[in-house]
């Protein structure tokens, strides 16, 4: 691609930026609606910018379970922009990144991130190179990159730790590179010295173990967590003296939109049913095997099998009989015929949000 046509390709990426932070801020005025927005809307909100501003459809290549979301190629010389999508409800410019085997550039020259901050005053939203936002390289279920747009040039990780081919590495060599980063020599990416408490944790990591579990752990909606709690330390090496905690803390919710009291860990899933999705769709068929004891290539059936595991293992406690029994909807049911009810309404609504 020449060189002045790659300058205005970009250039209309910046203009796709301002575009949705103006879309955003119209739609604020007023409203706290914005911060409802889920990632799956956000991405909508771009890939429609991205034509309003001209890029053409035949030029974009959009991806919910691949990094990056879009790719932008010219379908004269083949040069691909990757273009990376991220929001947070916070007020600050960080968030956390993909796995680094994500990340890698493959045949993708440039990569930017493209991020919505709609906490604070009101919504912005900033585009920037992706290696110049790589603030830190942590461990959470693998080596992961957090990212934050407000770093200063020289500034990012890459840079600060002489690491500007990391994201051109593979293999071995790929290998070798995030173990002398993360400073041990071990055939694992942790050492004892990195084991850290979950309270410890941001609250992105926290969420992150959550839906982890919730995925990969379909018995823990029923307070089984024999599977869960070796992989989070062994696996992990993170350590909770409370696993249960994680799913059930904060007892149970009324859900407003079914119109009956609901668990803690029901509720946690329907908050967090994208990024829940997104793992099961990227589970490979050993993690299935491994964690499920069966596996399939078809996505469907994947998150079929999940949610099949989800209804097998899932339980109404005696808490949560005794608060829906206060509902008139149950004034009259017994506790067996609660447990159903809520059971059945609850897989209904999970099913058409993961389907």
């Amino acid at each position: 691609m020449a060189e002045e046509k790659l300058l205005a390709y970009i250039e209309k990426l910046y203009e796709t930026a301002k575009k949705i932070e103006k879309k955003l801020q119209r739609e604020s005025i007023g409203s706290k609606e914005v911060k409802k927005l889920s990632g799956t809307d956000f991405e909508d909100i771009v890939y429609d910018s991205l034509l309003e501003t001209g890029f053409e459809k035949e030029e974009i290549t959009h991806s919910a379970q691949k990094f990056p979301d879009f790719i932008i190629e010219d379908p004269e010389e083949g040069y691909k922009i990757g273009v990376e999508v991220k929001k947070t409800d916070a007020a600050r410019w960080e968030v956390i990144g993909g796995s680094i085997y994500e990340s890698l550039k493959n045949d993708i020259e440039d990569t930017y991130v493209l991020m919505a901050k709609l906490g604070g005053d009101k919504p912005e939203v900033r585009l920037k190179k992706y290696e110049e936002c790589i603030a830190d390289l942590k461990v959470t279920h693998s080596p992961r990159f957090y990212l934050n747009l407000n770093l200063e040039e020289g500034e990012d990780y890459l840079t600060q730790n002489d690491a500007k081919d990391l994201l051109e590495l593979s293999g071995d060599e790929l290998n070798r590179k995030i173990r002398q980063l993360l400073r041990t020599q071990k055939s694992t990416w942790w050492s004892e010295g990195e084991t850290i408490a979950f309270s410890d944790l941001t609250k992105e990591e926290k969420g992150s173990y959550l839906n982890e579990g919730i995925a990969l752990f379909p018995e823990v909606f029923n307070s089984n967590y024999q599977k869960f709690t070796p992989w989070l330390v062994y696996s992990c090496f993170v350590w909770c003296g409370n696993v249960r905690d994680i799913f059930s803390a904060g007892g149970n919710v009324f859900d407003e939109e079914l119109h009956i009291y609901i668990s803690a860990i029901m509720n946690r899933t329907l908050e967090n049913i994208e990024s829940i999705r997104r793992r099961i769709i990227e589970m490979t068929e050993e993690e299935q095997l491994k964690f499920w004891g069966r596996a399939t290539n078809n996505r469907d059936e994947r998150l079929g099998n999940w949610l099949e595991l989800v209804k097998g293992n899932l339980k109404c406690s005696s808490d949560l009989i005794k608060n829906n029994k206060t509902l008139l909807l149950y004034e009259n049911y017994g506790g067996e015929k609660i447990s159903a009810s809520v059971k059945s309404k609850f897989m209904s609504r999970l099913s058409c949000k993961m389907m």
